[in-house]
């Protein structure tokens, strides 16, 4: 598939940083995907492909609030990720939730 310049992630398929991340990730992290509709397609299909349909994979909305309260083994943001200055913080404060086994 031919990426248009004008889209966000021009440049970075096809290069396997994701592959690498999705394969270095803990066992069940929590992997943030670029938008919220990556997460359907691109991220889901990658992750089945490389069997690690383990992986909870999230948009960046799920950095608002949806950690709290939560014990991660890993977080994971994808490399391609262009977060709000809110979706830092959430990062920030789900960072602090994540106990590796």
């Amino acid at each position: 598939m031919n990426w248009p310049e004008s889209d966000p992630n021009f440049g970075y398929r096809g290069t396997g940083r994701t592959t690498r991340q999705m394969l270095a990730a803990p066992l069940k992290a929590v992997y943030v995907c670029v938008n919220e509709q990556d997460t359907r397609r691109y991220a889901r299909e990658l992750a089945r492909k490389i069997n690690r349909g383990d992986l909870e994979l999230v948009g960046p909305s799920w950095l608002g609030d949806k950690w709290e309260g939560r014990i991660l083994s890993g977080l994971v943001p994808d490399h391609a990720c262009r977060f709000t200055s809110r979706q830092w913080e959430g990062l920030r404060g789900a960072r602090t939730r994540v106990r590796p086994a």
